[in-house]
């Protein structure tokens, strides 16, 4: 970060130099705005307790939020800016780890942050000149109160030789339904850091797939400005920057997300929920929020709120720029390197990405509405797949563009940057952090009788094919697609009436 990036961003993005001095402002002659701030007094909480990200060889980012104890966990932050205090050490802490005890030890850093209400009352320090395969233990202290001890390790020098490395890497943590005891486990190993894929947050509250078997410690979440999916009632979706600070402040509530960020500093992207279910760009794909052409719904403004809740509650290493009025306003993929070991690249597979090659809103003939998930990103004919795509690209080309320019996932720019790193890393292994599956999905009908198999279902789908068919006059077409319509859920009627005009339709 150079001297302008730093006053521009500085207002949050603060940075100090480890030195085992005494208290002392951040940055010396590039003291942050609101570094003059007085110490906050009385008494005060870490509801979303600490966490750290991004270690490098000398250096890391460190995160907390702190309010007044009478507040609200994850109310809006309001009053007046103030300041707290960073403390770190290389003295051995493990006994303290994930309790509010006083941090034992000589200091490497004693720094004075400022906390402002228009983050959110969230810090983001950097903290440089750490010495590098180094375990530190560090505490944040706001007036008469500590936040719980977090601990994290630097990455081993470029050319140090490493004989392994232990990370755990997650994804996917909905609220709403997935169960999280195995964040009780992941904490209990001995790791170097872990990896967060994305999906750290779900943008939509009270959708059917996460209607189920809720923890009990999570309540239900409520979204301050969320805006309905459908009509007026139902899911609604995240909309505003302090919808999805909620969302953020809420998950960090658990105390087992707590104990990890505690433990381990992490290396986070973002994939779609973080923003807008399968987004791409600044567009929403909901099957039901098209324009009136069709096309998909562009969202700037809350992709820009999505990008900067992001920034405020994950202690990554990158910086977003306020002034820059495009939603293309962050960039977040970047490497890292562990010694001669392993060279760690994380992209972003979101924001730069070109549309779906069959969009959502491609039109249906038949229905003469958007196509919706079905037939754009699922259930479609690989030779169509294969021939749009072939189409887009050569309509790239054919323009003097990169032929990957509409077919991309990872954008021009950052693609290239990606080849350039892979070729560059010299390390034994090369690891790439990717948000989404580079599998394909397929359906077949070995596969599906093999699943069948599997599920000891044959038995049951025969009978049930059998006994529809003697109701059917014998007709085992008729039958067959009865059987697959009822399972699929339509009603018997439904599925009767499609039966008999996939039969008609056969026998001419």
């Amino acid at each position: 970060m150079d001297r302008r990036q730093f006053i521009k961003f500085g207002s949050f993005i603060t940075v100090s130099v480890a030195s085992g001095a005494g208290l002392s402002a951040c940055g010396g002659s590039d003291a942050a705005p609101g570094s003059d701030l007085a110490l906050a007094s009385g008494a005060w909480k870490f509801p979303q307790s600490v966490a750290s990200g991004d270690p490098r060889a000398d250096s890391i980012m460190l995160w907390t939020r702190a309010v007044p104890s009478a507040f609200d966990n994850v109310a809006v932050a309001t009053g007046s800016d103030t300041a707290i205090r960073l403390i770190v050490t290389t003295t051995d802490n493990s006994a303290a780890l994930g309790s509010n005890a006083a941090l034992s030890g000589a200091t490497v850093a004693d720094v004075k942050l400022p906390l402002q209400v228009q983050y959110d009352n969230t810090v983001r320090h950097k903290l440089t000149g750490l010495s590098a395969a180094t375990t530190y233990y560090y505490q944040f202290i706001a007036g008469d109160n500590r936040s719980n001890v977090g601990r994290f390790k630097t990455a081993p020098a470029a050319d140090a030789d490493v004989a392994q490395l232990q990370f755990v890497y997650m994804t996917c943590q909905d609220w709403s339904v997935n169960h999280w005891g195995a964040m009780t486990s992941i904490a209990a190993e001995q790791l170097d850091f872990i990896v967060h894929l994305g999906d750290y947050i779900y943008e939509t509250v009270g959708e059917d797939f996460q209607v189920g078997a809720v923890e009990s410690r999570h309540d239900a979440l409520v979204l301050p400005d969320g805006v309905f999916k459908n009509g007026t009632s139902g899911a609604k979706y995240a909309n505003t920057v302090n919808d999805y600070r909620y969302l953020y402040k809420k998950y960090r509530t658990d105390t087992r997300l707590q104990a990890l960020h505690e433990r381990f500093a992490f290396i986070a992207i973002w994939d779609d929920h973080e923003f807008t279910d399968d987004a791409w760009q600044d567009a929403e794909t909901y099957d039901n929020s098209f324009n009136a052409d069709g096309s998909d719904l562009h969202q700037p403004a809350r992709r820009r709120s999505a990008n900067q809740a992001w920034f405020e509650y994950m202690p990554a290493d990158v910086t977003l720029d306020a002034a820059n009025t495009t939603f293309q306003n962050i960039k977040i993929y970047r490497d890292f390197q562990f010694g001669k070991l392993m060279q760690l690249v994380m992209t972003d597979e979101r924001l730069y990405r070109a549309d779906h090659i069959i969009p959502e809103s491609s039109i249906n003939p038949a229905t003469g509405k958007p196509l919706g998930r079905i037939g754009s990103r699922y259930l479609v004919p690989q030779d169509l797949f294969n021939s749009v795509e072939a189409q887009k690209m050569a309509g790239a080309k054919s323009i003097g563009l990169d032929p990957l320019t509409t077919a991309t996932m990872l954008g021009n720019t950052q693609r290239q940057w990606w080849m350039d790193k892979m070729k560059a890393a010299t390390s034994t292994w090369k690891l790439w952090g990717n948000e989404v599956s580079l599998l394909r999905m397929g359906l077949n009908g070995v596969d599906a009788i093999a699943t069948l198999l599997a599920l000891n279902a044959v038995t049951t789908v025969a009978t049930s094919v059998g006994a529809t068919a003697a109701a059917a006059g014998g007709n085992f077409a008729v039958a067959g697609a009865i059987v697959a319509g009822v399972t699929a859920g339509a009603s018997s009627a439904v599925a009767q009436a499609a039966a008999v005009a996939i039969a008609t339709k056969a026998a001419g």
